[in-house]
């Protein structure tokens, strides 16, 4: 885990105490989830049909579909964007024809992509001008599908769609916009322009509007009792005024996301939904944010008002085992102990309930989706140093279950977003946005959940992320070169719009980025036996710099020979050749292995002579 970042220290400030165990959850008084509202889905290019064929189709693996009514299968088919199909081997392998890619996985876990329901991936870096491309390629590496953005402005999403328009968003991205800042100002109506679940550019969504009820990044908590240093914290507006916020956005037809820490806050971010909603169910699907301290008697009410909670993943345990709660201001006297993050007591309140996941990355330090359910389960936490600091008792009696949490980083978190009917599950007719594991989480022990591994990360049919060593399992772009004679490239990685086949397309103004700095490598299946005698390789590169490059080729895929390394400064444009000293015969594979560079490792063009 890296080192705790300021605003990571500033959130923290939730925290309440040390010694008391949890306390009996309070009965729910209605369990029925609220009805769907009638907003439009979002559509995919795919046709939901169990018609073949499909263009991929992954075998023999251990398929978790998150989808209730049929949770386990073996195989899925994929045509275009879409799921074609779930079930057992034998049924979906009658959808192949001759164009058809067939993955064996091997016994591999396949589920549907993790997705993040509150966080600050790209709008963090665009706040401080810088590039977030790189933080999302992390992310897609963490097998996170979809994920929200919830602190847009006009201006990031200006950026945003920017990103989107030029083709650079490769995670389907939803954008709440600020009604406050983080200090609790108004900053005008501006996203009144917009319409609620408007789809804006290519995998950019305008959800909901987010409305800070109470301090955190910006002064304290709204708490109930006093903090042991005084004072109650900071609420941002009087009741009626929430009341009168959370109207206003339910009128435009918007979802309203309450940011609610303290406890004091929660009560009246619930009072302003159940105003709002004057008894109707919560078609609006209202939200609350973090709910991070909350009073055993609030529990129930998120059922009778239908209210959606959004909590956070890893428990922050290192801050109630060690020194550090000593740098904190605001924590609570240890007697509210079973107010903090209560997620046990908050799903046995309120059964059926669509409770989501939220990494609020990079104000916690990582959204590393299996790292959070490993915190969900054991509430153990890793420090700075390394090491693992274990729960007290009292902090044990929060721990959920694996196949809790699990719906909640999936299909709870589609609910939160109104896209429940193209992602969350792997189901016919949704996206194919899904992760290939190495390990069953249903089946690890629970302290080996955060060691599990993403294998592939697939959106839309395409792979976003494919591990080095585990090629076999990731289609390729391109179904129709499969068993053909003609070269095919693969890669360790590749942004969506500049695929490894464009590294051998024979056009110079086509690139081939992997999206990620080193080690990346791009390997070319020549089709067939041949001989090879020199090796150009046209660069794409920004900023100019030192790199190294490898080159390995061989006849069997498995089995490289290292001939020769390029060392040495190189610039965009600049072309690398290694002439044999004689030719080399029976070479099929041949591999660009980039160790060092200053910028994302691409290239323009690879010839093989």
């Amino acid at each position: 885990m890296t080192i705790k970042m300021l605003s990571y220290f500033i959130l923290l400030t939730i925290m309440t105490s040390c010694s008391l165990p949890g306390a009996e959850p309070a009965s729910p008084t209605q369990n029925s989830l609220p009805p769907t509202p009638n907003i439009p889905p979002v559509s995919s290019t795919g046709a939901p049909t169990m018609s073949g064929p499909a263009d991929i189709l992954l075998l023999n693996g251990t398929i978790l579909t998150m989808d209730e009514s049929n949770p386990a299968a073996q195989a899925i088919a994929i045509r275009g964007d879409t799921i074609l199909a779930v079930g057992s081997d034998s049924e979906i392998s009658n959808l192949q024809d001759a164009r058809t890619q067939v993955i064996d996985l091997n016994g591999s876990t396949l589920m549907p992509g993790f997705m993040d329901a509150h966080n600050h991936t790209f709008n963090e870096r665009l706040l401080n001008g810088q590039d977030p491309l790189p933080d999302q390629q992390t992310t897609i590496q963490f097998g996170i599908t979809t994920e929200a953005e919830f602190f847009v402005d006009e201006s990031i999403l200006n950026k945003l769609k920017a990103l989107a328009e030029a083709g650079n968003l490769r995670m389907r991205v939803n954008a709440y916009l600020l009604y406050t800042n983080n200090c609790g100002e108004i900053i005008g109506d501006w996203w009144k322009a917009y319409q609620p679940n408007q789809q804006i550019a290519p995998n950019l969504y305008i959800r909901g509007i987010k409305i800070f009820s109470d301090g955190g990044s910006c002064k304290a908590p709204a708490m109930s009792v006093d903090y042991p240093g005084g004072g109650k914290g900071d609420l941002f507006f009087t009741q009626d005024q929430l009341n009168q916020i959370v109207a206003e956005v339910q009128a435009a037809g918007f979802q309203a996301a309450i940011h609610a820490l303290g406890d004091r806050a929660l009560e009246q971010a619930q009072n302003a939904i159940a105003f709002a909603l004057n008894g109707q169910p919560n078609t609006y699907r209202h939200r609350i944010e973090h709910n991070a301290t909350i009073r055993p008697e609030l529990l129930p009410r998120y059922s009778e008002i239908g209210i959606v909670p959004v909590i956070f993943g890893a428990y922050s345990t290192c801050i109630r085992t060690t020194d550090e709660s000593k740098n904190f201001k605001y924590i609570l006297g240890e007697e509210y102990g079973a107010w903090d993050w209560p997620w046990r007591a908050l799903v046995d309140a309120n059964p059926g309930l669509p409770i989501a996941w939220q990494s609020d990355y990079p104000i916690f330090p990582t959204n590393n989706p299996l790292y959070h359910l490993w915190g969900m389960v054991t509430r153990k936490e890793v420090n700075t140093d390394g090491s693992i600091c274990d729960p007290p008792d009292w902090v044990k009696v929060g721990a959920l279950h694996v196949e809790e949490a699990l719906p909640m980083m999936t299909r709870n978190s589609a609910y939160a977003l109104f896209f429940e009917d193209e992602v969350g599950t792997l189901e016919a007719g949704k996206f194919a946005d899904l992760v290939i594991l190495n390990d069953n989480p249903l089946q690890v022990e629970s302290d080996s959940l955060k060691d599990i591994s993403v294998l592939m990360t697939m959106i839309g049919g395409n792979v976003e992320y494919c591990a080095t060593g585990f090629e076999s399992l990731c289609p390729s772009a391109s179904p129709s070169d499969v068993g053909a004679d003609s070269p095919v490239a693969t890669a360790s990685a590749s942004l969506s719009d500049s695929p490894a086949s464009n590294a051998i397309d024979g056009n110079l103004e086509t690139v081939w980025n992997s999206g990620a700095e080193p080690e990346q490598w791009i390997q070319i299946d020549l089709g067939n036996p041949t001989t090879v005698s020199a090796i150009r390789l046209h660069v794409a590169q920004s900023p100019e710099g030192e790199t190294t490059h490898q080159v390995w080729l061989g006849a069997d895929a498995n089995n490289l020979t290292l001939i020769h390394e390029f060392r040495g400064p190189t610039n965009d444009s600049g072309i690398l050749e290694f002439i044999l000293p004689s030719p080399i015969t029976n070479v099929q594979f041949i591999k660009i292995v980039t160790i060092q560079s200053p910028s994302w490792v691409a290239w323009r063009e690879i010839e093989i002579k």
